[in-house]
């Protein structure tokens, strides 16, 4: 059996605990992936680690062969090995979950300035939301390791077979421009989620924010497996997804925007393929 869970509007000011606390988890998340960006110098220069990278090779010069350098204390973030041990899999948990921390949490600002969550608090909405996100990284997690393990994914994170990038680039493509994104969207809009996640420990704000979190990955997944061909420590290739499912999220025209960027990708998929044969 499900529960319908509404959440529903109210002319209410963000709360200053729980914006401060998704402030700090977005700024951590962008912070760390930055950390894990620099320290992609121990296995080769940035302008591999995906389209647009070459302008920060400079800053990553500056910033690891100065007098202060401080490379030794980052070698925690990057996971480069191709046979990986626990400590590996833990390494690329926290960048997943830093990704997501920099890329969906931004989603909520509009949010939680709103809406009014059964009349409660918004951090445990907050933290179901986060909770779902965090699933998806083992998702996100299990499919790296395979690709390494496939050899079809580098030291700097990126897939070295254009077909395969090709391939990921117009699945997304795809669903973008399917009939189910588009009704993904509108459920995401009407805040009448649906979810099977009933615990007993949940409060209600948990379980809203947990049923939030599912239509969001619903929406977007396919939008973040596309890190795979920009590269998953491509800064530009973040920051332009997070542009792109903000408004998702919030534009009036989101279902026509979804097909744009669907259309996109599957040209770029196809630009991909036509460079590889």
């Amino acid at each position: 059996m499900t529960t319908a869970l509404t959440i529903r509007r109210a002319t209410t000011t963000l709360p200053l605990s729980s914006g401060l606390m998704v402030l700090f988890l977005v700024a951590l998340g962008w912070f760390y992936s930055f950390m894990q960006l620099i320290t992609l110098d121990l296995v080769g220069s940035l302008s591999e680690a995906g389209p647009g990278m070459q302008m920060f090779a400079a800053i990553q010069y500056y910033l690891l062969n100065n007098p202060l350098s401080f490379e030794t204390s980052l070698n925690f973030c990057t996971t480069t090995n191709t046979n990986w041990d626990i400590l590996d899999f833990v390494k690329s948990f926290a960048m997943w979950v830093a990704m997501v921390a920099a890329m969906m949490l931004p989603n909520l600002f509009p949010l939680l300035r709103s809406v009014k969550i059964g009349g409660q608090k918004a951090i445990p909405f907050v933290l179901g939301y986060f909770a779902i996100w965090s699933g998806f990284c083992m998702l996100g997690v299990s499919v790296q390791w395979a690709l390494r393990m496939l050899d079809v994914l580098n030291g700097h994170m990126v897939i070295t077979n254009p077909i395969v990038s090709a391939t990921v680039l117009c699945v997304a493509g795809t669903y973008q421009l399917s009939k189910h994104k588009s009704a993904r969207l509108k459920e995401r809009k009407n805040l009448m989620l649906i979810t099977d996640l009933k615990p007993c420990c949940q409060t209600v704000e948990t379980a809203s924010g947990t049923a939030y979190g599912l239509a969001c990955v619903r929406c977007c997944f396919p939008l973040m497996l596309t890190m795979f061909a920009f590269g998953l420590m491509n800064i530009l290739a973040m920051a332009m997804l997070t542009v792109m499912m903000i408004l998702e999220t919030y534009s009036d025209s989101r279902v026509k925007l979804a097909k744009f960027w669907g259309g996109v990708m599957c040209s770029m998929g196809l630009l991909f393929y036509l460079l590889a044969v």
